[in-house]
């Protein structure tokens, strides 16, 4: 019977330590709306991972529900969920919603908290429900609007996520400018995929007076223009992403020269390229850059551009782009071992994640508008070396 009662005894120590900080957080001032008191179970949570799930659930069906120990319902709650135990989370909140002693003062935040479990366990519709209902609650009304545009993002109602998200302060929430942009974004890749050209066109210039600085806005208004053999017009649109963010240029390169090919300046597309490499040096420009200088009769220039670049920006990319423009010159016996070098060079390539998430840390081989990781949007970046 000892070794029980040392148990109990642990447990009883967490909760009150949890209490203990809970009480001096809320005397420290208000928190946030739906920060879900994450730092609560901290003091307990090390105690609680020593002892097995049935001792867990016979202490939470013997702990009262009143006044005092709803906070403790909910830190203990939040604990599972962050464990990946819904059910248990769910229980606990679904008990407390329904128990008379819970106290009004805590209604909107167990409801809340039972929304959060809903769209872990995947009940997005329920999930929807519950936060619709919280709107009307001005303490959580942000909060549940911040949820409901996570349960539109992914079921890609875009139109909906729009007009939900146009109910917040977008003056004050750069965040939330961010979102919107990319809401008119995708409705406007909708449009382009029925060739509703004007229609994406509309949404395009919708989302960059939401946000000036939507890099993914002039990329796609520049292949607008481009599908309506608009080539000037969508260097126009192009050349803005210097402004917004250089880093996206790489992405630019191909509808940046399909949009010079016209043009009876032969050199224009290597002015511009080279306009880039000096704003935002990467990888992807340098090789285009190099490949922009070479001539059919005689590629020195290319050459030795690369073989100076090489020098200071050691990179695959480039490596690989050289021996492609040395392999005329080679021998027969050279030309196979620079065959052979550059097939190994295509397989690192193809190993190489090009994209990384500066929130996260995410890598991936293509461009996300959202991260696949965090779900934060525009924070995906193009990897300038490799």
């Amino acid at each position: 019977m000892f070794p029980w009662i040392v148990e109990w005894l642990l447990i009883a120590l967490a909760v009150g330590i949890g209490w203990f900080i809970g009480h001096r957080q809320s005397r420290g001032g208000p928190r946030e709306p739906g920060s879900s008191s994450k730092k609560l179970p901290r003091a307990f949570e090390v105690v609680f991972d020593a002892y097995d799930s049935p001792t867990l659930d016979s202490f939470i069906q013997t702990l009262p529900i009143n006044a005092e120990t709803v906070k403790l319902h909910l830190s203990l709650a939040g604990y599972f969920r962050r464990r990946g135990e819904i059910e248990k989370s769910t229980a606990i909140h679904q008990k407390l919603l329904s128990h008379p002693e819970s106290g009004e003062a805590f209604t909107c935040r167990i409801t809340f908290e039972l929304g959060q479990d809903y769209m872990a366990g995947g009940l997005y519709d329920r999930a929807e429900d519950l936060f619709q209902k919280l709107i009307q609650s001005g303490e959580w009304r942000d909060a549940s609007i911040e949820r409901l545009l996570e349960i539109y993002e992914h079921e890609k109602d875009w139109d909906i996520a729009r007009d939900r998200a146009l109910s917040l302060d977008l003056k004050r929430n750069r965040r939330v400018q961010i979102r919107v942009a990319h809401y008119c974004c995708e409705m406007a890749e909708r449009s382009l995929r029925r060739k509703a050209h004007e229609e994406a066109r509309a949404l395009l210039k919708e989302a960059l007076g939401y946000d000036k600085r939507c890099v993914r806005a002039s990329l796609l208004l520049g292949r607008i223009h481009l599908l309506q053999g608009q080539h000037a017009e969508a260097l126009t649109e192009l050349k803005r992403i210097e402004q917004q963010d250089p880093a996206f240029l790489v992405e630019a390169l191909e509808m940046i020269e399909e949009a010079c090919t016209p043009d009876e300046d032969d050199g224009k597309y290597a002015r511009i390229l080279q306009r880039i490499w000096q704003l935002r040096p990467s990888s992807r420009v340098m090789t285009a850059l190099a490949l922009a200088k070479s001539k059919p009769e005689d590629n020195r220039a290319s050459i030795e551009f690369l073989l100076a670049q090489l020098d200071e920006h050691p990179t695959l990319g480039g490596v690989k782009t050289l021996l492609s423009l040395l392999l005329p010159f080679a021998d027969t016996e050279p030309k196979r071992w620079i065959q052979i070098v550059r097939g190994v060079l295509d397989s690192l390539l193809e190993k190489n994640e090009s994209y990384c998430c500066k929130n996260c840390g995410f890598s991936g081989k293509h461009l996300h508008w959202q991260c696949p990781s965090c779900k934060s949007w525009s924070t995906v970046e193009p990897v300038p070396w490799l």
